[in-house]
């Protein structure tokens, strides 16, 4: 395989995946006294900006089976981070709400992630939002997002 361009974006996509499972693999605080994986920050994250939240949406989302939801969700339940409540208008669904504690490590993903993407941003002074927004269609249409 020649290395043209989209090779070496390929094989740079590649390398941060490595670096983002290495990261995602160590527990971290977020406002709480409780230990959380990246996975499990995310599903709070993508639950805080849901209305309405329930498994089976989450999964077709986030891309996973409803079971690994599910299951990712009874511990964050049992660490008091969210509650599920019946959806008023489906009896067999579960509405997801996020704990005050819960909305704690919300509010602290979400501070860590800003800092974090100003940081990144910093490094990239000569690209405009244009450049990035190329960047994010690209690798949407490569991982079909």
């Amino acid at each position: 395989m020649k290395n043209d361009s989209f090779t070496q974006l390929m094989e740079n996509i590649y390398a941060a995946g490595d670096k983002m499972d290495s990261y995602a693999a160590v527990p971290r605080e977020y406002g709480t006294d409780d230990l959380l994986y990246m996975t499990e920050v995310h599903l709070l994250d993508r639950i805080g900006n849901t209305d309405r939240a329930n498994i089976t949406q989450l999964a077709n989302e986030i891309g996973k089976t409803k079971g690994a939801i599910a299951q990712t969700v009874d511990k964050l339940e049992a660490k008091g981070l969210l509650r599920k409540e019946p959806d008023p208008t489906d009896v067999r669904r579960k509405i997801l709400l996020l704990t005050d504690t819960g909305k704690t490590v919300f509010e602290a993903h979400r501070a860590k992630d800003q800092k974090a993407f100003e940081r990144f941003k910093e490094r990239l002074p000569e690209y405009t939002e244009e450049d990035f927004q190329k960047c994010a269609d690209i690798i949407a249409k490569i991982f079909k997002l």
